[in-house]
């Protein structure tokens, strides 16, 4: 094929992508932008281009026509709809890398699009900001695709991890990783804060320490989530008196008032009959339950 890889859509990610690329010696690299024409946003993109030494094709048929690699990085709100023009045209040999920030569903859908044999989809989860790292950003790869574009752009110093997963996993971790980091802070904000106002920071500050200090994902994983499960209704009764003395302080408690809203989820379960009054289940036993528990709910619904 003429050309390594496409970018479909030449935005700040696929620029910074594609001239790390560059930089290692790879020249067959052609993009689309459907906003190369337009009367702002093409000079941008048209700098990008001359900058990089990324060719713009006239169409998107000429981006994808020739490619091995057809890399989409546009939006996740038209992923769908770039994938379904794309896809079905691709032959044997070609493969549909999906590097949206979308949902780990979104990516399962685009990979279930009808295709001729031997065309391959594949999920790439970006992990971090792309300007600075360029080409080494660490990227998750998924899907049927995954083995072939690892083996093949490594070469190029992209940084790629095959995650020998379906379509949606790479999507899955970034997703839910995002939801621990950006909800840990939260919680941080909403203890801390009023800690303070007692005068008590410090002494929580050193509690926590004492708690946590030291301890994986996995141990705490390991505390957290049987005791968690057969414990939830004293727990949800505790965070109602924290939402309580919040809310006379004048304190925002939306996370504490989710807290006891899924502590009361669990309590209602019962989840003691079947992890046991010592809570001493491994936590992967545990997620196991929650899982085939949460089938069953929605199967009831």
């Amino acid at each position: 094929m003429k050309n390594l890889i496409s970018f479909i859509g030449f935005g700040e990610a696929a620029f910074h992508i594609a001239n790390g690329l560059r930089s290692e010696g790879l020249m067959d690299i052609i993009a689309y932008d459907v906003n190369q024409d337009h009367d702002k946003l093409g000079e941008i993109i048209r700098n990008r281009s001359q900058e990089s030494g990324v060719i713009l094709a006239d169409s998107l048929e000429e981006a994808y026509g020739d490619s091995k690699f057809i890399v989409s990085l546009t939006s996740a709100k038209v992923a769908y709809d770039v994938a379904k023009g794309i896809i079905p045209n691709l032959k044997q040999g070609q493969t549909y890398i999906d590097m949206n920030s979308a949902a780990p569903t979104l990516k399962e859908q685009i990979d279930s699009i009808q295709r001729e044999d031997g065309v391959l989809v594949c999920d790439a989860a970006v992990m971090t900001t792309v300007p600075g790292k360029g080409h080494k950003v660490p990227i998750f790869l998924s899907g049927a695709g995954a083995g072939e574009f690892y083996r093949e752009m490594s070469r190029y110093g992209m940084n790629l991890t095959d995650l020998e997963a379906s379509t949606g996993a790479s999507s899955a971790i970034k997703m839910f990783r995002s939801v621990f980091m950006k909800g840990l802070p939260q919680l941080m904000m909403e203890s801390m804060v009023p800690a303070a106002r007692f005068g008590a920071l410090d002494m929580l500050i050193d509690s926590l320490n004492e708690a946590l200090l030291g301890k994986t994902i996995e141990d705490l994983s390991q505390v957290f989530f049987a005791r968690t499960m057969i414990h939830a209704e004293r727990r949800a009764k505790e965070m109602s008196d924290a939402v309580l003395t919040l809310e006379d302080m004048g304190i925002d408690a939306s996370m504490s008032k989710a807290i006891q809203y899924k502590l009361e989820q669990l309590a209602r379960e019962n989840y003691i009959e079947v992890v046991g009054p010592e809570g001493d289940m491994d936590f992967r036993d545990a997620i196991k339950i929650l899982i085939d528990r949460g089938s069953e709910v929605n199967e009831q619904c």
